[in-house]
């Protein structure tokens, strides 16, 4: 668990500097530069916010009782409305993965 923290955290960095990479590119007037570092940014955001969600999810089911798992499933739903498909995919491959270790 220590190391997925480390990993999320060390990738929102990487994401913070891709960003401020594109700031300083768009007072170069580098636009396809700038568009390269944001869709890189924004692949990587996606990343950690299926790391996150699949995180959050497989710890609520750990801890839910029977009563809280209908209102569980409807923040999931909820939750997936939220996403793009490539990202449902990202969250459903990595909550696949959390529970197979």
């Amino acid at each position: 668990m220590k190391a997925q923290q480390s990993e999320t955290i060390l990738s929102l960095r990487t994401m913070l500097h891709e960003v401020a990479r594109a700031h300083g590119l768009v007072a170069e007037s580098q636009s396809i530069l700038v568009m390269q570092r944001l869709l890189l940014a924004k692949r990587m955001g996606k990343t950690v916010i299926a790391a996150l969600l699949s995180n959050c999810l497989k710890a609520e089911t750990e801890q839910a009782d029977d009563s809280s798992l209908a209102r569980l499933k409807e923040q999931i739903r909820f939750a997936q409305q939220a996403l793009c498909p490539a990202c449902r995919r990202e969250v459903g491959k990595r909550w696949k993965e959390s529970n197979n270790v």
